[in-house]
């Protein structure tokens, strides 16, 4: 089997003003992703997805091309069954030889952020081959089912004060689901904002519904650490990104 055709299209979904939400992110007027089609010899089709941000934040344009013009030519006339080497290609570039035959990776220059995204999507439609290929669900050739069901938590909570539990109990009433994860950070201004709307989102739950919360890296280590003292009574099932990814020492 051969690959014939790679193609990664922009795609942007328009989401409705009364959807619309403001975030630390702005408000966002769509949800923009690359789709990633590869087609081979066999009539087999993979389907992938490339994504590097939030909402239409995610420099869809850049993903595109370097599916399209550095990825594509790479591809082409290869397996696609070799999801493995496939990759080692895509992330050493020039000098895939030398990771290949040695065994280990020689990474070209500029390979994190957009590139690593790129891969990302024409790993998973290698994927997609390959499991129809066998006729198999991708799932099953990752290593098979570990239990029959699993939990999952309804994530969103940009709300105020006042309205924070009535958008969170939406959430549960909505989807059954046992847990909710809000948002905190830098978008509330004052920290002890965001502790305030944890504290009104716990009253309006109860004790038995699972509540987490994310500031999205938006804050330094001084005003996590204070806003987990502030909420230490709430019983929080975690806290996500308190600080930027970027931030080693603060992460550490």
């Amino acid at each position: 089997m051969k690959i014939t055709k790679v193609e990664a299209t922009w795609v942007q979904v328009p989401i409705p003003p009364e959807r619309q939400h403001l975030s630390d992110f702005g408000k966002q007027p769509s949800f923009d992703s690359v789709i990633v089609r590869i087609e081979t010899d066999a009539g087999i089709t993979g389907w992938g997805e490339a994504k590097a941000g939030v909402a239409n934040t995610a420099s869809c344009g850049g993903l595109a091309a370097i599916i399209n013009l550095d990825f594509a030519p790479l591809l082409l006339g290869q397996d696609p069954r070799d999801i493995s080497r496939l990759w080692d290609t895509l992330y050493s570039m020039p000098r895939q030889g030398f990771a290949i035959d040695r065994g280990h990776v020689f990474p070209a220059l500029g390979r994190r952020g957009l590139s690593i995204s790129a891969i990302a999507g024409v790993d998973l439609a290698l994927w997609d081959i390959l499991g129809k290929s066998l006729d198999a669900p991708v799932w099953r050739l990752l290593g098979g089912r570990r239990a029959e069901r699993m939990p999952a938590y309804a994530s969103g909570g940009w709300a105020d004060k006042a309205n924070i539990g009535a958008q969170l109990l939406g959430y549960i009433e909505k989807g059954g689901f046992g847990a909710v994860k809000m948002r905190v950070g830098s978008m509330d201004g004052p920290v002890a904002r965001s502790a305030a709307r944890v504290r009104a989102a716990r009253r309006a739950l109860g004790p038995d519904i699972g509540l987490a919360a994310d500031a999205h890296g938006t804050w330094t280590v001084s005003e996590a650490k204070a806003f987990c003292r502030m909420v230490e009574d709430c019983d929080l099932l975690w806290f996500e990104e308190p600080v930027s990814a970027d931030d080693k020492q603060g992460q550490a």
